[in-house]
């Protein structure tokens, strides 16, 4: 066999690892995008798990209690202290919405459980009230307030029906 009977087979075999090698990248680009999603998904939770905790201490989780009961009963300081959990709450939140829309399969269970929390942080007494007070001052981004208002609006719906 001469050089030139054998080019169709080197082009073929040449083709087939060129296959070969994209597919092999599709799939490396694939696990690191998986391994990405839960390394983001594990910084979320942990990051849940730091906002959540600050009520272990007695004397924060009673100020922050007795936020959302009367917000404008709260010594200045005090509300100082729950406004900025709210805010914080409201941007760990924001930023996982936004994170979330953006996955091919969204964390529907992770979302719906953090949707709840977030709805009722913003809907007791004193979450709405601070809401009202401190909506105008600009604080946070447009889309940020109108995620916060639909699901405040959702809240006193599912209040509504639950009557």
């Amino acid at each position: 066999m001469s050089l030139v009977e054998f080019a169709p087979i080197a082009d073929v075999l040449a083709a087939l690892g060129v296959m070969v090698t994209v597919a092999v990248l599709a799939w490396e680009i694939r696990q690191t995008r998986k391994q990405t999603e839960l390394t983001n998904w594990r910084e979320l939770l942990e990051t849940l798990v730091a906002y959540k905790g600050q009520t272990h201490d007695a004397e924060f989780a009673d100020m922050v209690e007795r936020g959302h009961a009367d917000y404008d009963g709260l010594s200045p300081s005090d509300k100082r202290r729950f406004g900025l959990y709210l805010e914080q709450g409201i941007h760990i939140y924001g930023n996982f919405a936004k994170h979330n829309d953006a996955l091919p399969r969204k964390l529907v269970g992770l979302e719906d459980a953090l949707t709840n929390y977030f709805i009722e942080m913003l809907t007791s007494p004193g979450g709405a009230a601070w809401w009202a007070e401190n909506r105008p001052m600009g604080h946070f981004m447009p889309s940020t307030y109108a995620m916060v208002d639909a699901y405040i609006a959702r809240g006193r719906q599912d209040t509504d029906r639950r009557k």
